[in-house]
C-alpha cells in the first residue's frame, strides 16, 4: 500500500477515536485488505494514533465506571408506590 492510502487508514482511525470520546457511534472496524507494512515515514504518527486509542480506552473506561456508580445510586433510591409509605410522621404522640 502507498504511504498516502496509509495515511488515510491513519485517518480513519483518528475520526473513529474523535467520534468515540465524543459520544458518538463508531462504526464496525473492517482491517484493510492487503495493507502490506506500515511505511517507515508513517511509524511515528500510528505511534501517536496508538496513544491516542489507549488515552480514549481510558476515558471510555472512566465514563462507563461513572455512570455505573451513577445508577447505582439511583437503584439506592426505594422505589413503590407513595401510598404504602406513611406521609406524615407523629413525632407528639
Amino acid at each position: 500500500m502507498s504511504p498516502d492510502q496509509w495515511s488515510a487508514i491513519l485517518d480513519g482511525f483518528e475520526r473513529d477515536i474523535a467520534l468515540a470520546v465524543s459520544g458518538g457511534d463508531v462504526p464496525t472496524w473492517t482491517p484493510p485488505v492487503d495493507a502490506g507494512p506500515l511505511p517507515a515515514s508513517l511509524a511515528e504518527r500510528a505511534r501517536r494514533v496508538l496513544d491516542a486509542q489507549a488515552d480514549a480506552a481510558a476515558i471510555l473506561a472512566r465514563l462507563k465506571h461513572d455512570a455505573g456508580t451513577q445508577l447505582a445510586a439511583i437503584d439506592a433510591v426505594p422505589s413503590g408506590s407513595l401510598s404504602a409509605r406513611p406521609l406524615l410522621l407523629d413525632v407528639r404522640g
